[in-house]
C-alpha cells in the first residue's frame, strides 16, 4: 500500500510538471486583442468601451490604451493578480472607482496619460504598494490631494507634466521617499518655495521647464543631494537661481530661454560635478569672470546673446571642456593660453563677436570645428592654425580678412570644409588644402585670380565670387574635354587594365581615376556667363554683326541726308533724326559686343572679370539703355506731333507747334539720360552679365529696374497705339492720300508697329523670372536679348531709306548741293552762303522750263510762289531775296504756278524781274498731287 501511495504521488508530480512546462493549452486571448508568449495582451486602438472579458488570470502586461473607455468600475481588474503593467493612456477616462484597481498587488507600471482626469485618483492607487512608475501627464489636473501618494513607497518615476498645476505639491511628494525622476513641466507654476523637495533625497532628475516660474526660494532645492539633472528652461526667471548651490551632485543644468541678465562670480561653486550648462537665449549683460572656474567635469558651455559681456570668461580649473560656445557678445580677444588650458576642446564657436586678432591655436590637437564668422578679424598669421591636425571645419566668413599667410593651412591636413566668404581677400593660399571637400569664397569682390583645379583634387563644392572662376572646375565643355584628354593620355594604360579587371566600374569612379572630380561650383557658368565665347552660337554672332553694320551705315545715311540736304528741319524730320541718333548709339553698343567677342575668341573667361567690372561695360550698358529709352520716347513724341500737325494742317494749312515739340524732345532726352545713368549708381546693375544690360538674365536683384523700364515703355507704346488709332479714324481716305503729311504719318505708323513687335519678346522675358510656372533656358533668353533688343536700331533707318519718299527727295537735294554743276539748282543758299528758310522743298516741275531761259540758280518753296524784287550775283554763289505769298491754302485749292524771267543789265544798274506765265500743267489735280507728296 505504501508503494502504491508513493507511486501515485510521483505520477501527480510528473503531471503537474508537464502541465506547467507547456504541455497544457495556452491561456485564452479575447477576439479583439492580440497576445504574445510572455503573457502580454495588446488591446490598444480597438474601440473598446470597457475592459475586455475573457482575459487570462495569468496576464502579465495589459495594454488597453487608445480606446473609448471613460470609466473604470469597481473591481475592474480583480481577476488579474499577476498583472505588472497596465496601460490606459489615450482614453477618455474621467472617473476611476476607488476600488477599480484593488487586487493589483504586483502592479509596477500604470500609465494614465492623455485622459480627462481632473484630480489624482488617490483612493484607487493608494493600495498599489509595488508601483514603480506612474504617468498622470496630459490630463486636466489642477490640484493634488495631500494623501494622493500614500503607500507608494516604491514609486521611482512620476509624470505630472502638461496639466494645470499652479504650485508644487509639496506634501504629496513627501510621501515618495524612493522617487528618482519627477517631471512637473508644462504647468502653470509661478514659484518654488523653500524646502519644496526636502524628503526626495533619492531624486536624480527634476524637470520644471515650460512653466511660469518667476522666483525660486534660496533653499528650494535643499535635500536633493543626489540630483544630477535640473531643467528650468523656458520660464520667466529674472535672477540667477542661487539655490543650485545646494546641489553637489548636479551634472546637467539648463535654464536657457529665461530673462536672466546676470551670472555672478562663483555662480557654480557648489556644483563641482557639472558637465553641461545651457544658459543661452537669456538677455545676459554680465557674466562673472570667475563664474565658470574649477568645473573640472564641465564638457559643454553655451553662452549666446550676452550682449554686454566684453571679456572672455576665466576658465581656470575647467580643463575638460569639449564644446565651448560664446556668441553674440562683445568679446574682442581670445586668451593666448586658451589651448594650453583647454586641450580637450573639440568644438569652438566664437561667432558674432568683436574679435579682431587671433592667437595661435597650437595645442588644441583635438579641435575639430572652429566657427569665427561675423567678427572683425583682419589677418590670418602663419601659426594661427598650426598643429590642428584634427581640424575638419573652419568658418571665417563675414570678417574683414584681407590677407592670409601662404603657409597658414599647411598643417591642417584633415580640413574638409573651409568658409572664407564675404571678406576682403585678394588671394587664397592653396598649400595644405588638397583634401578640401567644400570651399566658400563668395563675397570677396577683390578676389579676381583664377583657381587651379589641380590644387583641389577632392573638392566637391565650390563657391566663388565670379562665375568665370568656375570654368577651371568643369564649368565649360572645353575645359572638361581638354583635361580629360590629357588625363586619358597619361593614364591610358592604367585605365585599360582597370577596365579589364572590372567592367562594371561606375562612371564617377572612372572620373576619379582620371582626376576629373565632379565639382559643384556656384555661381554657375552658362549663356550669360560664358567661358569661351561671348556671343555663343554662330547664329547669334552673325545676327549681331548684321545688326551692327546695318545700324551703323543706314543711321549715318539718314542723319547725313537730313542735316546736310539744307532743307528746313521740320518737327517731323527733327524726331526722325533724333530716332536715328538713338539707333546709332545702339549700333555702337552692338559693335562693342562684336569687337569684344572677336578679341576674346575662345578665352573669354580670362577677360570677363575685367570687362564686367570695368568702365567699358558701364559705357556700353549706358549706351544700350539710353538709346533704347530715347528711341521709344522720341517715337512717342513723333506720334503726338503727327497727330497735331495733320489736324492743324487740314484746318489752317500749316502747323505752328515746332518750338513746343523741341522742348518736349529735350525733356525726353533728359528722361532717357536718367534711365541710362541710374544703374551706374548701383555697380551690380550693368556688371550682372557681360552683355552689360540690366535686363533679364535670370537674376532677381535686377528685376526691379528692369520691370520699371518695361512698364514705362509699355505705357509709351500704349499711348502711341491710342493716338494713331484715333488719328486714322478721324482722317478720311482722301485726306490721308492727298495730305502733305501722309508719308511721314505712314512712316511713323510703321515704326510704332515694328518697334512694338520687337519690344514684346523683351518685355515677356523681363517678367518671366517673376512667374515660377515659366521655365526658360538662359540660352533662349540670351538669344532674344541680343537679337530683338537692338533689332529696331537697324530696321528703323531701313524703313526710312527704302519706303519714305522724303529720303529720296533729300538725297537728290544732297547730291545737287554737292555737285553744284552749271544749271543746277542752288538749294539752301542765303545771304551768308546758306539756304532759304522753308518748310518743304519742291520745284513743282517749273524749274525744268527755266533752265533754258535762266543762267542763275533759284529756289521755290513748296506751296509758295516767288515774285521777284531783286536778283543779284554774288561770289561764288548767288543770293536771291524773295517775297513769298501763299499759293495753295489746302490740297483742294487750284494751283497756278508763276515763274520769273530775269533780264540782265550792266553791273551796278538795277535788276529787273519780269513775270511771265508758263503753260499750264496737264491738269491741276496732277500738279497738286505732285506738290503735296
Amino acid at each position: 500500500m505504501r508503494c502504491l501511495a508513493l507511486f501515485g504521488l510521483v505520477a501527480w508530480g510528473l503531471g503537474s510538471w508537464a502541465g506547467h512546462s507547456g504541455g497544457a493549452s495556452p491561456p485564452p486571448c479575447p477576439a479583439p486583442c492580440s497576445c504574445d508568449g510572455d503573457r502580454g495582451v495588446d488591446c490598444s486602438g480597438r474601440g473598446l468601451v470597457a475592459v475586455p472579458p475573457g482575459l487570462s488570470a495569468f496576464t502579465h502586461a495589459l495594454d488597453i490604451s487608445m480606446n473609448n473607455i471613460t470609466r473604470l468600475p469597481e473591481d475592474a481588474f480583480k481577476n488579474f493578480p499577476y498583472l505588472e503593467e497596465l496601460r490606459l493612456a489615450g482614453n477618455d477616462l474621467s472617473f476611476i472607482h476607488p476600488k477599480a484597481l484593488s487586487g493589483l498587488k504586483e502592479l509596477k507600471v500604470l500609465t494614465l496619460q492623455n485622459n480627462q482626469l481632473k484630480t489624482v485618483p488617490n483612493e484607487a492607487i493608494r493600495g498599489l504598494s509595488g508601483l514603480q512608475s506612474l504617468r498622470l501627464d496630459a490630463n486636466h489636473i489642477t490640484a493634488i490631494p495631500e494623501d494622493s501618494f500614500e503607500g507608494l513607497v516604491q514609486l521611482r518615476h512620476l509624470w505630472l507634466d502638461d496639466n494645470s498645476l499652479t504650485e508644487v505639491p509639496i506634501y504629496p511628494l513627501s510621501n515618495l521617499p524612493s522617487l528618482q525622476a519627477l517631471t512637473l513641466a508644462l504647468n502653470k507654476i509661478t514659484h518654488i518655495p523653500d524646502y519644496a523637495f526636502t524628503n526626495l533625497s533619492s531624486l536624480v532628475v527634476l524637470h520644471l521647464h515650460n512653466n511660469k516660474i518667476k522666483s525660486i526660494g534660496k533653499h528650494c532645492f535643499d535635500g536633493l543631494d543626489n540630483l544630477e539633472t535640473l531643467d528650468l528652461n523656458y520660464n520667466n526667471m529674472v535672477e540667477f537661481p542661487e539655490a543650485i548651490k545646494a546641489l553637489p551632485s548636479l551634472k546637467e543644468l539648463g535654464f536657457h530661454s529665461n530673462y536672466i541678465s546676470m551670472i555672478p562670480d562663483g555662480a557654480f561653486a557648489g556644483n563641482p560635478l557639472l558637465r553641461t550648462i545651457h544658459l543661452y537665449d537669456n538677455p545676459l549683460s554680465f557674466v562673472g569672470n570667475s563664474a565658470f572656474q574649477n568645473l573640472s567635469d564641465l564638457h559643454s558651455l553655451v553662452i549666446r546673446g550676452a550682449s554686454m559681456v566684453q571679456w572672455f570668461p576665466n576658465l581656470t580649473g575647467t580643463i575638460n571642456l569639449e564644446s565651448l560656445t560664446l556668441t553674440g557678445t562683445k568679446i574682442n580677444s581670445i586668451p593666448v593660453n586658451l589651448c594650453q588650458e583647454q586641450k580637450a576642446l573639440r568644438t569652438l564657436d566664437l561667432s558674432y563677436n568683436n574679435i579682431k586678432d587671433l592667437p595661435s591655436f597650437k595645442g588644441c590637437h583635438t579641435l575639430e570645428e572652429i566657427s569665427l564668422q561675423h567678427n572683425q578679424i583682419h589677418e590670418i598669421a602663419e601659426d594661427t592654425f598650426q598643429g590642428l591636425s584634427s581640424l575638419r571645419v573652419l568658418d571665417l566668413s563675414r570678417n574683414q580678412i584681407h590677407q592670409i599667410h601662404k603657409g597658414a593651412f599647411i598643417t591642417v591636413e584633415a580640413l574638409l570644409n573651409l568658409d572664407l566668404s564675404f571678406n576682403e581677400l585678394t588671394s587664397v593660399p592653396v598649400e595644405g588644402l588638397n583634401g578640401l571637400n567644400q570651399l566658400k569664397l563668395t563675397g570677396n569682390s577683390e578676389l579676381k585670380e583664377a583657381l587651379a583645379a589641380k590644387n583641389f583634387a577632392k573638392l566637391r563644392s565650390l563657391s566663388v565670387p565670379y562665375a568665370y572662376q568656375c570654368c577651371a572646375f568643369w564649368g565649360c565643355d572645353s575645359y572638361l574635354n581638354s583635361n580629360a584628354e590629357d588625363s586619358s593620355h597619361q593614364d591610358q594604360g592604367a585605365l585599360m587594365d582597370h577596365e579589364k579587371a572590372d567592367a562594371d566600374t561606375p562612371r564617377n569612379v572612372k572620373n576619379d581615376e582620371l582626376g576629373q572630380t565632379i565639382t559643384h561650383c556656384t555661381p554657375a557658368t552658362g549663356a550669360f556667363k560664358p567661358c569661351e565665347y561671348l556671343l555663343g552660337s554662330w547664329m547669334i554672332r552673325l545676327t549681331v554683326w548684321f545688326i551692327f553694320l546695318v545700324a551703323l551705315f543706314f543711321n549715318l545715311l539718314v542723319m547725313l541726308t537730313i542735316f546736310a540736304s539744307c532743307t528746313t528741319l521740320s518737327s517731323s524730320k527733327l524726331f526722325i533724326s533724333l530716332i536715328s541718333i538713338s539707333n546709332l548709339f545702339m549700333g555702337v553698343y552692338t559693335g562693342i559686343l562684336t569687337f569684344l567677342d572677336a578679341v576674346s575668341w575662345g578665352r573669354f573667361a580670362e577677360l570677363a572679370y575685367g570687362w564686367e567690372t570695368g568702365s567699358g561695360c558701364r559705357i556700353a550698358g549706358f549706351l544700350a539703355v539710353f538709346s533704347s529709352e530715347s528711341a521709344i520716347f522720341f517715337l512717342m513724341l513723333a506720334a503726338v506731333e503727327r497727330s497735331f500737325s495733320a489736324k492743324e494742317f487740314i484746318k489752317k494749312g500749316k502747323s505752328n507747334h515746332q518750338k513746343q515739340f523741341q522742348i518736349a524732345a529735350f525733356l525726353a532726352f533728359l528722361c532717357a539720360l536718367v534711365a541710362g545713368c541710374l544703374p551706374l549708381f548701383y555697380k551690380a546693375e550693368y556688371s550682372a552679365s557681360p552683355l552689360c544690360l540690366p535686363f533679364p538674365t535670370g537674376e532677381t536683384p535686377l528685376l526691379s529696374f528692369t520691370v520699371t523700364l518695361v512698364l514705362l515703355n509699355s505705357l509709351a507704346f500704349l499711348l502711341m497705339a491710342v493716338i494713331y488709332t484715333k488719328l486714322y479714324c478721324n482722317l478720311e481716305k482722301e485726306d490721308l492720300s492727298e495730305n502733305s503729311q501722309s508719308s511721314t504719318i505712314k512712316h511713323v505708323a510703321w515704326l510704332i508697329f515694328t518697334n512694338c513687335i520687337f519690344f514684346c519678346p523683351v518685355a515677356f522675358f523681363s517678367f518671366a523670372p517673376l512667374i515660377t510656372a515659366i521655365s526658360i533656358s538662359p540660352e533662349i533668353m540670351k538669344s532674344v536679348t541680343l537679337i530683338f533688343f537692338p533689332l529696331p536700331a537697324c530696321l528703323n533707318p531701313v524703313l526710312y531709306v527704302f519706303f519714305n519718299p522724303k529720303f529720296k527727295e533729300d538725297w537728290k537735294l544732297l547730291r545737287r548741293h554737292l555737285t553744284r554743276k552749271n544749271g543746277a539748282i542752288a538749294v539752301a543758299v542765303n545771304a551768308q552762303g546758306g539756304c532759304v528758310t522753308q518748310d518743304f522743298y519742291y520745284d513743282c516741275g517749273v524749274y525744268t522750263h527755266l533752265q533754258a531761259a535762266l543762267h542763275w540758280p533759284w529756289c521755290l518753296a513748296k506751296g509758295q510762289m516767288a515774285t521777284g524784287r531783286t536778283v543779284a550775283p554774288s561770289q561764288p554763289t548767288l543770293t536771291m531775296r524773295t517775297r513769298t505769298t501763299p499759293l495753295c491754302q489746302t490740297a483742294r485749292t487750284k494751283c497756278r504756278p508763276v515763274a520769273v524771267h530775269v533780264s540782265t543789265k550792266a553791273e551796278g544798274s538795277p535788276w529787273c524781274v519780269m513775270p511771265t506765265t508758263y503753260q499750264e500743267l496737264k491738269t491741276e489735280k496732277a500738279f497738286c498731287h505732285q506738290l503735296f507728296q
